[in-house]
């Protein structure tokens, strides 16, 4: 084996030959790549500045269609989607159990309308019985409190007040 040559196949002088020439084109290649940036965004400038007034036919044209389109997806196919949505919910929601009132809520409702029966009732026996009864008592009672009238004849017995408040002669 020859001391010139290499492990990869070449002499250190071509190496370095290739090194320098490999230099020299990179070295020429930076100011070209640095111009064909330049080059580059002033094309894409004028190439957008081309396509503006087609962008904007395109889109007057795309509008009606898509507006369209939005309406007819809302009037016909959401109303279905809905539909299907709700059948699956409906399908997974397990069946509920009736709402059984438990012996305390019975007892709670029954008193408090007890309660209620019995006010109503208290409060009934504390009004004055209406005049004409023949109720001597209350009538002087009336007339303590002021609220009789004493030119009021007394009222006979023979006079039945009705149990819908009507004052009968019998």
């Amino acid at each position: 084996m020859s001391l010139l040559r290499t492990k990869n196949g070449f002499t250190a002088d071509t190496t370095a030959r290739m090194r320098k020439r490999a230099r020299q084109k990179a070295s020429q290649a930076v100011p070209l790549a640095k111009s064909a940036g330049t080059a580059a965004m002033q094309s894409a400038g004028e190439a957008a500045a081309l396509a503006k007034p087609h962008v904007r036919r395109a889109r007057r044209w795309a509008a009606p269609r898509v507006e369209r389109t939005g309406k007819a997806v809302q009037e016909k196919v959401a109303p279905q989607v809905s539909a299907v949505m709700t059948k699956a919910a409906r399908r997974l929601d397990p069946d509920r159990k009736p709402r059984r009132r438990t012996r305390i809520t019975r007892g709670i409702v029954l008193s408090t309308v007890a309660a209620g029966a019995s006010a109503v009732v208290i409060l009934l026996r504390k009004q004055a019985p209406p005049r004409g009864t023949g109720d001597n008592g209350s009538a002087a009672a009336d007339t303590m409190h002021g609220t009789g009238d004493k030119s009021a004849p007394a009222a006979d017995e023979a006079t039945r007040v009705e149990v819908n408040g009507q004052v009968s002669a019998s």
